[in-house]
């Protein structure tokens, strides 16, 4: 069995300048060929992930570009329009809504040692959502992601958590870390901050870390902690940002841990003497020696000018190779005689702070959202297609709201309020009803919840 990911980065949408738009749209239809190719002769991936700027300044107008565009290449990899998982990179951050405020609380960020940063993270997070400054540059972004289920856990916990499931009892768990809380033109390597909310993880039986996070570890003040929890917890880690591909596969002698870090390189990169490059990436297991080892087989592809079309990055494989594969032993990893649970190996389920919902509305705890289900769609559309003040309208048309809400909801609310009305197995259908006259017509489809007593 084995799970399939396009792994994109650095799409920058929005970035055209001086004639060049003709070429990046051809680029980019060029992958939409390539991944249809490799689709249909691998098979269809399980998700498209995106380590980060997917705009180039964090522009509403921009995420339309990128989302339409998604739709086309999540078809090309056989998914549904839902089924991209993305974090934010730091041109997703709109630098025109930081305050001089925020300027100045940034600047004084960049200026002090770990140990400072974390005590003060924790204290703008005891502020709560509407006081914290760095997120108003994120708006737009996190309104993009929110239709992919990728918006942040919470303020003050500035990431997602998503299970992939393998035959006997193994999980991949994606985790997407937030690198931009800290962020404008100022950005150097040492001085951006992750925060140990964000890379504190714990390895757990039978589950493998693999970790997003749009700049390398070293950009970080904190960086010596995150790469002590980071190496040791996290079997993979992927990012973007510095638009040169590659894959590093590390070894700690004394701790007896091995981890990979796959550089996307950049999709679609701003400045000349880079190349367009992604990643398609197929995770199984296998196990030599009675342990279970992580089998990565990484697919580069690089943009060949001279027959203006994709291929293997045969510089780095060589003259006919396609791939590298790469294992990475587990020890923590077992295999059942049969799967713990009665789900389709290759489905992703998604981890939430408190209860979630099926397509059926049922109430679970720790989650289960399926593959592009009915709920996926209606989050979709919700996000994709409604401004703030339509959204607003919706929540307000199914008693969703909370009761002390009287002005604009900070982010994280409305997301709440959304999975909230949507536990409350009517409400599906009343959310649905609500939501299909505010998009284009041409996307609307049937209802597929049923009404309350039917």
């Amino acid at each position: 069995m084995v799970l399939r990911f396009l792994h994109l980065s650095d799409i920058h949408f929005g970035q055209e300048k001086d004639g060049t738009l003709i070429l990046h749209n051809f680029v980019r239809d060029e992958i939409i060929k390539d991944v249809k190719k490799l689709a249909d002769q691998r098979g269809s991936a399980s998700r498209v992930i995106v380590t980060g700027d997917v705009a180039y300044s964090g522009k509403s107008d921009q995420y339309d570009l990128a989302t339409a565009w998604l739709e086309k290449l999540t078809n090309a990899c056989g998914l549904g329009d839902t089924q991209v998982s993305t974090i934010p990179g730091n041109h997703d951050c709109d630098l025109t809504a930081i305050s001089n405020q925020a300027k100045m609380l940034q600047a004084q960020f960049r200026l002090k040692d770990a140990d400072q940063v974390r005590a003060d993270l924790h204290a703008i997070y005891e502020d709560g959502e509407a006081a914290n400054l760095f997120l108003p540059k994120l708006r737009q972004y996190r309104t993009f992601a929110g239709g992919y289920g990728c918006d942040f856990e919470s303020h003050s916990r500035p990431f997602w958590t998503r299970y992939f499931d393998l035959p006997g009892g193994i999980r991949l768990k994606f985790i997407g870390l937030t690198s931009v809380q800290v962020s404008d033109l100022t950005d150097r390597a040492g001085n951006i901050i992750l925060g140990n909310g964000q890379y504190t993880i714990a390895e757990e039986d039978n589950v493998v870390n693999i970790v997003l996070v749009h700049h390398p570890l070293n950009w970080f003040i904190d960086k010596d902690a995150a790469q002590e929890h980071l190496h040791n917890n996290a079997r993979v880690i992927m990012v973007g940002h510095e638009h040169m591909l590659n894959i590093q596969k590390t070894s700690d002698v004394l701790s007896n841990r091995e981890w990979l870090v796959i550089y996307a390189g950049a999709t679609n990169p701003p400045d000349k003497g880079y190349s367009y490059q992604y990643n398609w990436l197929e995770f199984s297991c296998v196990e030599k020696d009675q342990e279970q080892h992580l089998v990565v087989e990484i697919f580069p592809r690089t943009w060949v000018q001279q027959r203006v079309q994709f291929d293997a990055d045969r510089a780095r494989l060589g003259s006919t190779g396609e791939s590298v594969k790469i294992e990475i032993p587990c020890p923590h990893l077992h295999i059942f005689a049969e799967p713990q649970q009665a789900e389709v190996a290759g489905s992703a389920t998604e981890a939430r702070p408190s209860h979630s919902v099926t397509s059926t509305g049922q109430t679970q705890g720790r989650s289960t959202m399926s593959n592009d289900s009915g709920f996926d769609r209606l989050r979709y559309f919700f996000w994709r297609y409604l401004d703030w003040q339509q959204r607003l309208q919706v929540l307000v048309q199914v008693d969703a709201l909370p009761r002390t809400a009287d002005e604009p909801l900070p982010q994280t609310m409305e997301r709440i309020a959304l999975e909230t009305a949507a536990r409350d197995g009517h409400k599906l259908f009343e959310l649905w009803q609500a939501v299909m006259p505010l998009i284009p017509e041409e996307k609307r489809v049937p209802n597929p919840f049923a009404p309350k007593n039917s």
